[in-house]
């Protein structure tokens, strides 16, 4: 997608989440990137109906979808849902898609227009799986034909011929299996657990009708997954203790349960010999939190001023991003060609005009980025040479410039809560001093920018890089870690983590209480560990260093002058 159209894509999906927080009641809630987010993250539903493009999509369809999204934010219990799921499969998806409609039909009878959204999107998503061959799967027909049934009764039938002409020998055939659990559904619209009973009965008994074929699709068949795209709705993986959902916490990371492997996690805290004496004292605050309104004005004023003085287009640099990050999607189609697919709908006019040759159409294809980029920075008390300046006015561009090329963007930095050690090394000493004690400073995480905020909203918070008073020490191998977990919890498909820092470890602490090499032994190891897997491309931009030593792809950056062009292609030096 380019640059304005993937602008007005994002301004379209913001006027329509506008509709979603009012009705849902649920201030954080988002719609981006054909996902509905809470605090950024992003809540699976299973329903294909709700599957919009907004570039694509018209405007009733639009606001239904959004409609339908408010409802089941707003009268369904997330984790009572997830407890009374079934585990996996065709028949936890079927309970997904029941849970959705049950919520759909609990709109006020009072709200007309509601209900005429509601209707509107789902004819619309109807008239686009026929067109998509939904019938000519097992899988697919069933789950067509238990949805309109299931919304014929809690919501009202519409009059779709073609809809009719589908589900008539299917619906004939379940009939008979469900017809009494489908009858008590109504009754019990109001009653989420009593209505999960029914649904869970209804589920069951079609999954037995599902051949081995279609829980394949369900499973880890990629290829059957794209069979069933029209199916299968964005982000479903059809696991319970995969697809569990849980509300952001109050540091705004969501608690969204991924599938790992609990033994690998556990040893990425405790690589080589490393090892925590107290986390206790550890803190992860937010850029605001670390200064007043007041000093915030001020500092995003001085950092405004600074970046107005470099000599770099946003515009250019999104496009030059774009190329990096973006992969090319189809958008549409491109008429009145002379070569390509015929348009039926053009034949009489070369009937009329036998000369005439552009009746053909042609796929368009735009880039389109589904990608994130984590920056973690350096908070250091050696980084306060001028430098961190510099440092600061380049993230903030670099957010800028991500943000129009449709990449995600987060900023986090790291340092000490004290000097020395701070209060853990109080309660060290107070414990006798124990050999080979293990870390002893506070750690103190900066989130400047969360991956679901926007550079708008952030850039108070980004301001703080401009203020050094919590500049101390560093513990980089812990925040490397930190860092790439927050990765680890986002849905884009390309996750990528640039650390940005002058030098290696030190805590003074723990350097004088343990062997040497203690910090940068296990940050080496840390960084192996991420370099070595597939979920997250990393590298190190060195300030003023070489950092080859620890990162597989680093640069060295000289950031003792203005900022021109040749700084921003650190990335492209990086993951091109």
């Amino acid at each position: 997608m380019t640059e304005s159209g993937n602008g007005w894509q994002r301004q379209l999906e913001r006027h329509g989440a506008v509709g979603l927080r009012a009705l849902s009641g649920t201030p954080l809630a988002d719609y981006r990137a054909r996902r509905l987010r809470v605090n950024g993250q992003p809540v699976a539903f299973a329903a294909p109906y709700l599957a919009i493009d907004f570039s694509t999509a018209s405007l009733t369809q639009s606001r239904g979808v959004m409609d339908s999204l408010g409802l089941r934010l707003k009268h369904s219990d997330f984790a009572l849902h997830q407890d009374l799921s079934p585990p996996a499969g065709f028949s936890r998806l079927l309970f997904d898609v029941l849970e959705q409609l049950r919520c759909d039909s609990l709109f006020d009878a009072s709200q007309r227009g509601l209900r005429g959204n509601l209707d509107a999107a789902f004819l619309q998503w109807c008239q686009t799986a026929h067109a998509s061959g939904i019938a000519d799967s097992r899988l697919g027909i069933l789950l067509y034909t238990v949805i309109h049934m299931v919304r014929a009764r809690l919501i009202g039938t519409l009059e779709d011929e073609e809809a009719e002409a589908l589900v008539e020998a299917t619906r004939g055939n379940i009939a008979p299996l469900i017809g009494s659990h489908l009858y008590q559904l109504r009754s019990v619209c109001d009653d989420q657990s009593g209505y999960a009973a029914l649904s869970n009965c209804i589920a069951h008994t079609l999954a037995e009708l599902v051949d081995a074929e279609a829980h394949a699709a369900l499973d880890d068949a990629e290829e059957l997954r794209q069979r069933y795209a029209i199916v299968l709705p964005p982000d479903w993986r059809g696991d319970a203790d995969v697809d569990e959902q849980v509300f952001a916490d109050n540091d705004g990371v969501s608690n969204v349960a991924i599938s790992t492997n609990e033994s690998a996690e556990a040893s990425l805290d405790r690589l080589g010999d490393y090892h925590v004496f107290s986390k206790e004292f550890d803190r992860t605050v937010t850029g605001e939190s670390l200064f007043n309104k007041k000093k915030q004005t001020r500092l995003r004023a001085n950092l405004d001023c600074l970046i107005a003085a470099q000599t770099v287009s946003v515009s250019r640099l999104a496009s030059e991003l774009n190329h990096l990050f973006a992969d090319p999607q189809r958008d549409g189609w491109v008429f009145a060609q002379d070569e390509g697919l015929v348009d039926a709908r053009r034949l009489s006019q070369l009937v009329s005009n036998p000369s005439y040759q552009q009746i053909f159409v042609q796929e368009r294809w735009q880039p389109h980025s589904d990608a994130v980029v984590s920056f973690l920075i350096d908070n250091t008390g050696s980084m306060k040479r001028q430098r961190f300046k510099a440092v600061a006015v380049l993230v903030d561009t670099f957010c800028r410039a991500l943000t129009l090329a449709g990449v995600t963007t987060e900023v986090l930095g790291f340092s000490t809560g004290d000097w020395n050690g701070g209060r853990a090394m109080k309660a060290w000493r107070g414990a006798g001093q124990p050999t080979n004690p293990g870390r002893l400073g506070e750690s103190l995480h900066i989130v400047y920018k969360s991956a679901g905020q926007s550079w708008r909203r952030a850039r108070p918070s980004l301001a703080g890089l401009l203020d050094t008073q919590h500049f101390r020490e560093g513990l980089d191998g812990e925040a490397l870690v930190w860092a790439y977990r927050r990765l680890q919890l986002r849905p884009e498909s390309r996750r990528y983590l640039v650390v940005i820092s002058d030098g290696a470890p030190m805590d003074a602490a723990t350097f004088h209480a343990n062997r040497d090499g203690f910090l940068s032994d296990y940050l080496a190891h840390v960084v192996r560990h991420v370099e070595g897997g597939a979920v997250v491309r990393i590298g190190g931009i060195g300030v003023d260093l070489d950092l080859s030593d620890i990162y597989r792809h680093c640069v060295s950056l000289d950031l003792g002058g203005t900022l021109g062009p040749a700084s921003y292609r650190v990335l492209q030096h990086l993951f091109a």
